[in-house]
């Protein structure tokens, strides 16, 4: 079943990361850091004045450089708007905080993403206990724990699910893609893989880089994402051809369309899936 359609954006504020993992497939820009203050007003300033409400999915690079960013959760708030977060979760719990009371109650999604290559499981678990435990005075507002399961690694994988499932945290495993295509997992890892996650069904689940190839999509019209420069695309997988280009948020050219028919062979990023704008059959928005 279709979820009910939400429009959501995935703005990729900054470019910049603190973080150098090997797998990353959104990697440090260098040079590309976040937008200056004119910028940020006009881009803000292009969000705000959506139709209707929508969800402002906001990443990086990490988000948390950008100093403003409690101001950026407040504009989009008082605007109508939703606001989720995708972080590393580095930043110290008063920084983290202070993001969470400007969201306030129009926060949905904290997602986290566990890098084993840059922080210690146990320092990460603890903090995400405590974020975890901040969130609860939002009763809208969800915690996830994102983990990319790397070709060779899934026993690690599935060790990780059982420790944070066990604090009463949501583990959302999500396999590697090498430039926006699925990684090649080996027989052995297959096995593997289906043993330790075959209860984990669907894009609300697990991200499988699922095809949605010839299936209406409303990306580009209650979907798109934003590159840290303010250029604006249909999808991912728009942005790596160029053919999803929508204008820029920051020059005031931004467009949307009207949808179509998806032409790429992978969905690499479920928050278009979960949120309703990939569709299983015709259905009215």
């Amino acid at each position: 079943m279709t979820p009910a359609l939400r429009p959501v954006v995935n703005w990729n504020i900054v470019g910049g990361c603190n973080y150098r993992c090997s797998y990353c497939v959104q990697k440090h820009a260098d040079g590309v850091g976040g937008p200056d203050d004119a910028r940020l007003e006009a881009g803000l300033n292009c969000l705000c004045a959506l139709p209707r409400t929508w969800e402002i999915k906001i990443s990086g690079g990490e988000p948390f450089l950008l100093k403003r960013l409690p101001e950026v959760a407040t504009r989009l708030a008082n605007a109508g708007h939703k606001v989720s977060i995708l972080t590393n979760l580095s930043p110290s719990l008063a920084i983290i905080e202070r993001f969470v009371s400007a969201a306030g109650e129009h926060l949905r999604t904290f997602s986290c993403s566990l890098h084993i290559e840059q922080v210690g499981v146990e320092e990460f678990l603890a903090k995400a206990v405590a974020v975890e435990q901040l969130l609860r005075a939002l009763p809208r507002a969800t915690f996830v724990v994102n983990f990319v399961v790397q070709p060779g690694k899934v026993r690690q994988a599935a060790e990780l699910r059982r420790r944070f499932e066990a604090a009463g945290l949501k583990f959302y495993p999500q396999l590697m893609r090498i430039n926006g295509q699925p990684a090649r997992y080996g027989l052995i890892d297959r096995f593997l893989l289906k043993r330790a996650f075959a209860d984990l069904t669907g894009p609300g689940a697990m991200n499988r880089g699922y095809s949605h190839l010839g299936k209406p999509c409303h990306a580009g019209q209650y979907y798109f994402i934003i590159h840290p420069k303010g250029d604006a695309y249909t999808c991912y997988p728009g942005k790596r051809t160029g053919q999803g280009y929508l204008g820029n948020i920051f020059d005031g050219t931004l467009q949307l369309n009207e949808g179509l028919l998806c032409p790429y062979p992978v969905c690499p990023c479920t928050v278009p899936q979960n949120r309703g704008i990939v569709q299983k059959e015709v259905e009215s928005p």
